[in-house]
């Protein structure tokens, strides 16, 4: 009786392990996985698509001058003023993008940061948002997304070839 008694105490000890080992490791597995998908879901600050479209996006006009990019513009050149929240310490300066408002396209160059604007939001040139509408119009909405949005219409041509061979001259013998 007593070997019964202590099989059945190291048996019942056995199978508590076994199952709070099992029932661990399929916790494991879970939260790994949620780990997983947080660590995915989650970008950095500024962090965002290049191909991303904007829609319903907030346009302003500002007076141009130096820029945050570090470059002096025109007031008639097609440049654009980022929004704070997606300027990103600078890192989409100098990048075209498309602009799309009321049925008109055109693509200006990011220049500048504007902390007023909201995110999405874009400041125009003054050059820029008369393409548009006139100044008097004060904000405008639309689309916009990076780069051209469509590929280039012209093409460079083909170099010609250089040499300096000459054609030899004929003897008269």
């Amino acid at each position: 009786m007593q070997i019964f008694t202590r099989l059945s105490v190291v048996l019942s000890v056995f199978l508590s392990i076994c199952s709070v080992t099992i029932g661990h490791e399929h916790l494991g597995k879970r939260m790994h996985a949620r780990r997983h998908h947080d660590d995915l879901a989650v970008r950095a600050p500024g962090d965002m698509k290049v191909w991303k479209r904007f829609d319903n996006a907030r346009f302003t006009y500002y007076s141009v001058g130096l820029g945050a990019c570090g470059q002096t513009n025109q007031p008639s050149d097609f440049i654009v003023a980022l929004n704070s929240d997606q300027y990103g310490g600078g890192q989409y300066c100098f990048q075209m993008i498309t602009i799309t408002v009321n049925g008109k396209t055109a693509q200006a160059q990011i220049m500048d940061e504007c902390p007023g604007c909201p995110n999405e939001g874009l400041d125009f040139s003054e050059g820029l948002f008369t393409y548009f509408s006139d100044l008097s119009a004060g904000v405008l909405y639309g689309t916009w997304n990076f780069g051209s949005g469509s590929s280039p219409t012209t093409s460079t041509p083909a170099p010609q070839p250089t040499t300096t061979w000459q054609a030899p001259i004929p003897t008269t013998t």
